[in-house]
């Protein structure tokens, strides 16, 4: 960090000098404009008017750089989920109808992208989203509510014995990937332009780090309930779990499922205590996780049956911390010594 002094000129406004560093890597001259914007906490950042704020980012993929489709396939990804708007891959012999065909199946995964361009040794890519139909706080409560319907389908089919709705919630949970990245592209253009921000409902930088937490920790509750669906599934064949289990597994999910809805609440709506409750629920979890193993240890006798079994508590118990996770990110949205100052 670089403290400049404040300095008052004729006219009784003030100014202060940038550094040349910053000045000259940007290749900025005398009378080029630069815009201000004040964020919540008081502090401001500058952006060079150079380029529109909003001017669409492009890149370029060459195929020779890349060893395999897998690690070109995860920059693309990357790319869509860091803000870029045009995704072109280039090379210098003809792309092979397959080798393109794959690619095109990221339109799949990728909210908004479509083929914008196509010739023999190209391709492009063109992000196509209106900013404005996805608000932060709109994906976040989207997401949320698939990640409910999956746990609550996932342990239904469990205690139903139900290996055709297992199925149903794995591929559901491809699905819900889609609201994880356009949450994080959403969010990460956020934090670079403030007019985007205020597009998208995010207030300053700080509450953008929060979107982003929480994205994460919901991506991680998507992926623990499919889990939950992936290892019922390979019971299929074997004997029926006993009653006595399947309820002890829907009485721990009932709580888990609770904890989940309102750590969501609590953040979307920045109640503290909320979040608390949701905090000191974890024990209670955890004391029946263990009696639950115990339970299993003791009931089934085919080893694979009690691992696999074993993994589905595993899982409920970590739904329940990622449900903590987001009440701490709550916490962190709803408190903060930083206040604007009175003007």
């Amino acid at each position: 960090m670089e403290v400049r002094k404040l300095q008052q000129i004729k006219g009784g406004s003030f100014t202060i000098s940038l550094p040349k560093g910053w000045v000259e890597r940007r290749r900025l001259k005398r009378g080029k404009g630069i815009a201000i914007f004040e964020d919540d906490d008081g502090s401001l950042r500058l952006y060079p008017v150079v380029k529109g704020l909003e001017e669409p980012v492009e890149v370029r993929l060459s195929l020779e750089d890349f060893p395999d489709i897998r690690s070109l396939e995860y920059c693309i990804r990357t790319y869509y989920v860091q803000g870029s708007s045009k995704i072109s891959v280039v090379s210098k012999r003809m792309i092979s109808a397959d080798f393109k065909k794959r690619l095109k199946v990221l339109r799949m995964e990728l909210p908004g992208l479509e083929v914008a361009e196509e010739e023999a040794h190209k391709i492009d890519f063109q992000v196509m989203i209106d900013m404005l139909s996805f608000p932060l706080k709109s994906l976040i409560e989207k997401t949320s509510i698939f990640s409910l319907s999956l746990q609550r389908d996932a342990v239904k089919a469990i205690t139903e014995n139900n290996f055709q709705l297992a199925e149903e919630v794995m591929e559901r949970g491809r699905e819900a990937l889609r609201h994880y990245r356009i949450t994080i592209r959403q969010a990460t253009l956020a934090s670079l332009n403030r007019t985007i921000a205020k597009k998208v409902g995010v207030k300053d930088s700080r509450e953008c780090v929060t979107f982003v937490l929480i994205a994460r920790d919901l991506s991680r509750l998507v992926y623990h309930s499919s889990s939950m669906a992936r290892h019922f599934h390979t019971l299929n064949g074997r004997e029926k779990i006993s009653h006595e289990i399947t309820s002890a597994i829907e009485e721990l999910s009932n709580i888990v499922y609770n904890m989940q809805k309102n750590a969501v609440r609590s953040f979307l709506e920045k109640d503290v205590k909320l979040a608390i409750s949701v905090l000191n629920k974890m024990n209670d979890v955890r004391s029946r996780e263990e009696k639950l193993l115990t339970l299993i240890l003791k009931k089934v006798r085919d080893v694979e049956t009690a691992v696999t079994l074993s993994h589905i508590v595993r899982d409920l118990r970590r739904i329940a911390g990622f449900s903590v996770a987001i009440a701490d990110d709550a916490m962190n949205r709803a408190l903060t010594p930083f206040k604007l100052p009175v003007s």
